[in-house]
């Protein structure tokens, strides 16, 4: 089973994402069973990066 999961946590005193949360998420995820297939980002109106969309898979049934 294939899943698209949006991530946009930002950083308390930052604009943009809190990517060391991103990748606690990324490792919870593998601990859950589930691999990470890519990681896109999704930009705002002037370029921004304003979430990260992350397609993970899971073989298990």
């Amino acid at each position: 089973m294939q899943k698209i999961v949006e991530f946009k946590k930002r950083g308390f005193f930052s604009h943009g994402i809190d990517v060391d949360a991103l990748n606690e998420r990324i490792y919870q995820l593998n601990q859950d069973g589930w691999r990470v297939i890519s990681v896109t980002t999704a930009t705002g109106f002037q370029g921004q990066i304003t979430a990260y969309a992350l397609l993970i898979e899971n073989n298990e049934l």
